[in-house]
């Protein structure tokens, strides 16, 4: 009875120890996790530790990375001068009726507008009204007025496009009548060829107003010295652009030819704009 008790007891030990040995036996003895990629599970975080890059390794990068920009460069260059051109009409078909000194009267029309790279043209065509009603000698070709303005980055260059000058119109076939900036006492010469002759012209920008509208206005005044049969051998004329309906005033001395063996006689001849009400 005694060797029986022993033996349960000797097994009971055995027991106790082999449980004890399995409890333990280390974590990592366990078999690894394998992913899709053959990789060990632990394996996987340390690669993915390794390409992930560190906050002070993406600031650097940023830092060091040129700042892309779609802005385009907004300082686009006048292609001519907006200050002078806002002193004419833009509008093809504008159309501009005058009358002046002893029953004078004519009328343009805005018949071409032409943006070029460098300047803006502006035709105007129109006629003179015949006072004779239709008894003149004169063919309705003499009566034609053809102006064209070309506008450019700093002046207003006016050139009489009719093949014949009429009297009404400058004896200065082509000429800068403005010029930047616009402000009072401007002053600009210029050389000009009249009957075959070289004179040199001065205009002056003399008043800048505005009218009850408070539309922007400009005075000019050109001289021209050394000249023949004009009172103090001088020739002058007077002009007044308006914003948006370009001349509307022009006064000067024209010459009335005499009878055959007579002087020419100077002449105050002068025409504005007629605007409705």
């Amino acid at each position: 009875m005694k060797l029986l008790t022993k033996k349960i007891f000797l097994i009971i030990c055995i027991l106790a120890l082999v449980a004890s040995a399995v409890g333990c036996t280390p974590a990592n003895n366990e078999e690894p996790k394998i992913d899709n990629d053959g990789l060990k599970v632990d394996e996987e975080e340390s690669k993915a530790d390794r390409e992930m890059p560190k906050a002070d390794e993406y600031e650097s990068k940023v830092d060091t990375e040129e700042p892309k920009s779609d802005d385009k460069d907004t300082d686009v260059e006048e292609a001519y001068s907006q200050e002078l051109a806002k002193y004419f009409p833009s509008v093809e078909g504008t159309v501009l009726n005058y009358f002046g000194t002893v029953e004078y009267g004519q009328t343009l029309t805005l018949s071409k507008v032409i943006e070029n790279e460098d300047r803006l043209i502006l035709g105007f065509k129109g006629e003179m009204l015949d006072l004779s009603g239709g008894e003149s000698s004169k063919k309705k070709e003499d009566f034609i007025l053809e102006t064209e303005y070309e506008i450019d980055k700093d002046s207003v260059k006016e050139i009489q496009r009719n093949e014949e000058r009429r009297y009404s119109q400058s004896i200065i076939r082509e000429q800068i009548v403005l010029k930047t900036p616009i402000e009072e006492g401007k002053k600009w010469n210029q050389t000009v060829n009249i009957d075959g002759k070289e004179y040199t012209v001065e205009t002056k920008i003399t008043e800048i107003s505005k009218d009850e509208k408070g539309k922007g206005l400009v005075k000019t005044e050109t001289i021209i010295k050394d000249i023949e049969s004009y009172p103090e051998n001088t020739y002058q004329e007077v002009r007044t652009y308006k914003e948006d309906k370009g001349l509307v005033s022009f006064s000067t001395m024209i010459l009335l030819k005499g009878s055959e063996g007579q002087e020419d006689t100077p002449f105050e001849f002068g025409y504005r704009i007629y605007e409705q009400e």
